[in-house]
């Protein structure tokens, strides 16, 4: 899916920075990515940005809702918004995939308890080694 990191940021009333555009950039590769991969990722091609300016990336796409993260084993993991799903950890293979469900159920169960849902995270920790290679 190719998206416009501009457009995408002006919608949500962000002002468009270099900082911002590149983080979008890569996450829109899809995948997920700690804080620190980012910037190790984006230091190659402009070895003057900080961690801190990652991280404010990150948190100003995070607010306006654009990027997601969760937790897992201690890190913060980052990836493009999209619809709810789970996040897998993959013990055995050290990687995570995404597994689209029918959370209607939860987010119902949710509602009918007065919480009404922004945004919801589901980590599973799985062995993995029993799924095909695509």
């Amino acid at each position: 899916m190719e998206i416009d990191p501009v457009e995408i940021l002006r919608k949500k009333g962000l002002k468009v920075t270099p900082q911002r555009l590149a983080v979008l950039k890569l996450l829109s590769r899809g995948g997920h990515y700690s804080g620190e991969q980012i910037f190790e990722e984006l230091k190659k091609n402009e070895p003057s940005i900080s961690l801190s300016t990652v991280y404010n990336a990150l948190e100003a796409l995070e607010s306006a809702g654009i990027i997601n993260s969760f937790e897992a084993n201690g890190i913060t993991w980052y990836e493009m918004r999209r619809n709810p799903h789970v996040n897998v950890i993959c013990e055995d293979k050290n990687e995570i995939i995404d597994v689209d469900i029918n959370i209607d159920d939860i987010i119902q169960q949710l509602k009918n308890k007065g919480i009404n849902v922004i945004n919801l995270s589901v980590v599973a920790y799985a062995d993995c080694s029993k799924i095909e290679n695509k």
